[in-house]
């Protein structure tokens, strides 16, 4: 009811006329691409379907860019006047899938010879739920350990040797951190450096301990995950809760900005994405930073890091698909995909790239994240179709750790206890209409394997 009730009300306030089609009057079809990103991150996109615009006489496509995406697109596809094609994150394959909001594009890649090959590992299987592809990826980041060269230096240590292990981390901390009496002016590390925290759920990858058995079980009270969160209690406790809250408190909602705890100063080691990089050029240009593996319980784990990534998909009732289709060729294409990820300065999701893409990108740490996005440690979030249900209750068990509110082991037992409720009550009601869905699946890809129009 908490989703169903925002997008009955949109369906009430929301026209849904932003993707009709007026009649073409240059003999084109158009279509409607909705995406969510701004800024220079639309731009980017922008290049690439400007370049396919003027590539060919047949397709006009039109980028807009949609706030709460997630929830109108359900109520557009719902009225029968979806979008031609729209981009979103991976965590959304499994739910729009179940639901019969996208379409499933084997027929088509099998056509154009587009394979699991062509795209790193971790990339290409974010966009797969029940043995079929869903969209396919079109950018992807990594999350690494981030940390200042000039406080390295400045405490006397390498700056060219990060800690590995989570035990060389916590030896490095007083030499990093600065106080004033009861204020701390720096901290070297907090695993909780901003609120809400963006992956919540992630740290019990770094003891070796995974969120569920990737069928039917959730695993949060495995000792591993107790292990994690218990460390991120640790913290607190070690550093002196009274003192240590206020300041993450104070670091509020200021990543885009030159109050970032980073960017100035006030942390020397930041667990964040590949796209730190250009905050550190706009608000901060002369930091000098060094990017590496998260610091892990062993050796053995380093390497771990969480993969994202966009997906372009085509929505279920789209007029006409395979129009939509040859435009999410061209995206997805070597030309399409470096152009995109030049523009938003991303890890590339194609297995192969040109040189020329590593040589001119424009993060100068991209071959670090490339690497771990190909490493064999890649983690992303589990795809399941409460997965945002699950990121709510991993940020309650963080906070509650971070708090000491409860014992770590008892805030990740009611969380299982809850969530897993959640997905047998989902997974039963998936078995009710999976054969149907997957009927209905198959004869399209069928149809689009063999090149039957389905306008």
């Amino acid at each position: 009811m908490r989703l169903v009730v925002p997008v009955l009300l949109l369906a009430l306030t929301v026209p849904l006329s932003g993707c009709s089609k007026a009649p073409a009057t240059d003999g084109k079809i158009h279509l409607k691409y909705w995406a969510v990103w701004n800024g220079f991150e639309l731009e980017a996109m922008r290049s690439v379907v400007d370049l396919f615009n003027r590539s060919q006489d047949r397709i006009h496509v039109d980028l807009l860019s949609i706030s709460f995406l997630e929830r109108k697109l359900l109520v557009a596809t719902a009225g029968g006047n979806p979008p031609d094609i729209f981009s979103l994150g991976y965590e959304w394959v499994v739910d729009y899938a179940q639901k019969n909001a996208i379409l499933p594009l084997d027929g088509y890649l099998e056509r154009a010879g587009i394979k699991r090959e062509d795209y790193i590992p971790v990339f290409w299987d974010q966009c797969l739920f029940d043995n079929r592809v869903w969209g396919l990826p079109i950018n992807g980041s990594c999350i690494a350990f981030h940390y200042n060269k000039a406080h390295f230096r400045e405490a006397g240590l390498d700056p060219g040797n990060p800690p590995k292990t989570l035990a060389e981390l916590e030896a490095i901390e007083p030499k990093l951190n600065r106080f004033s009496g009861n204020r701390i002016e720096r901290l070297a590390f907090i695993p909780s450096s901003q609120d809400p925290d963006w992956w919540p759920y992630c740290w019990p990858w770094f003891f070796g301990g995974e969120l569920w058995d990737g069928k039917d079980k959730l695993t949060l009270t495995s000792p591993e995950c107790v292990e994690a969160y218990e460390w991120v209690a640790s913290f607190p406790k070690r550093l002196g809760a009274a003192r240590i809250q206020p300041l993450r408190a104070s670091f509020g909602n200021l990543f885009a900005s030159s109050q970032n705890p980073f960017l100035s100063g006030k942390l020397s080691c930041l667990f964040q994405g590949s796209w730190m990089a250009s905050f550190v050029e706009k608000y901060a240009p002369g930091l000098e930073f060094g990017v590496a593996p998260m610091p892990t319980k062993t050796q053995d784990l380093y390497g771990t890091t969480v993969v994202e990534g966009d997906v372009i998909f085509i929505p279920a009732g789209t007029k006409d698909p395979d129009a939509s289709f040859e435009f999410i060729k061209f995206v997805a294409s070597q030309r399409g995909t470096e152009l995109f990820c030049t523009g938003m300065r991303s890890v590339n999701p194609r297995a192969v790239r040109s040189e020329e893409f590593m040589r001119n990108h424009p993060n100068p740490n991209i071959e670090q994240f490339d690497a771990l996005a190909r490493g064999d440690k890649a983690h992303y979030a589990p795809k399941v179709s409460i997965w945002y249900e699950m990121l709510d209750e991993m940020q309650v068990v963080l906070s509650q750790a971070w708090l000491h509110q409860i014992p770590p082991a008892r805030a990740l037992a009611k969380a299982q206890d809850r969530l897993q409720a959640r997905l047998e009550q989902e997974l039963e009601r998936w078995r009710l209409v999976s054969r149907a869905r997957h009927a209905e699946w198959d004869a399209f890809i069928e149809k689009s394997r063999k090149g039957v129009p389905l306008q």
